[in-house]
């Protein structure tokens, strides 16, 4: 019988939170009367943090996420930790976004904050702290709109941030933090976090999990 992690060769786990569900977006306020604002298929909900990102339609395609009108934008979610994370490695997140821009100048910088939260113990606040290794500046690498992109992951290090076992919860922020160039709409979509898990009863993996050429595939890249 196998009990411990170290005996394992695990892939990484992944945690994929669409932008609608993220717990700070709320509807718009609404006055005894009615809405301020017309209410339209798709819209009607907006986050509540810094700014005012808007869920909206992604073009005619039937799937909404949040447009980020204006540098600083930010929407914010809580998210449970998983009971099978290795907080012993590092914990990856990259950001999944679209706009109507075809221009391959173009960038976008995405920011995402985090804070450990403790039940019982930790005030809930705004997400403060930034990733020991930040996202860069992703670019329009196609000249045609509305295509799906996704950042390079920024990380937090366990070697230069402790998550104690203690934390139940992670507050995530993410902030479309500067527009280059950009004058089309830019959608968030979702957060991604990408993890080692420690599934057995003892023990963990020697490695950090490794992650294949892309999602589904059994190619690695070292």
């Amino acid at each position: 019988m196998i009990k411990s992690d170290k005996d394992m060769l695990w892939r990484p786990k992944r945690i994929y939170i669409p932008a609608n569900h993220f717990t700070g977006i709320t509807s718009k306020a609404l006055t005894a009367g009615a809405c301020s604002e017309a209410w339209d298929i798709g819209e009607g909900f907006a986050g509540v943090g810094v700014g005012a990102p808007e869920q909206q339609e992604v073009a005619a395609s039937g799937l909404v996420g949040i447009d980020m009108e204006n540098d600083a934008d930010e929407v914010n979610t809580l998210m449970q930790v998983p009971y099978d994370m290795d907080t012993s490695k590092p914990i990856h997140v990259r950001v999944f976004w679209s706009t109507e821009s075809a221009t391959t100048t173009d960038s976008v910088q995405w920011v995402v904050r985090y804070m450990k939260m403790i039940v019982g113990t930790t005030v809930i606040a705004s997400a403060a702290t930034a990733l020991d290794k930040t996202i860069a500046d992703d670019l329009v690498d196609v000249a045609t709109a509305d295509i799906l992109y996704a950042t390079d992951y920024g990380s937090i290090f366990p070697g230069a941030t402790d998550i104690d076992e203690k934390v139940e919860f992670i507050h995530w922020e993410v902030e479309m933090d500067t527009r280059t160039a950009i004058t089309e709409l830019i959608h968030f979509l979702g957060l991604e976090i990408t993890y080692t898990p420690h599934k057995l009863q003892r023990g963990v993996m020697p490695h950090e999990a490794k992650r294949p050429t892309y999602l589904a595939s059994e190619v690695y890249a070292n």
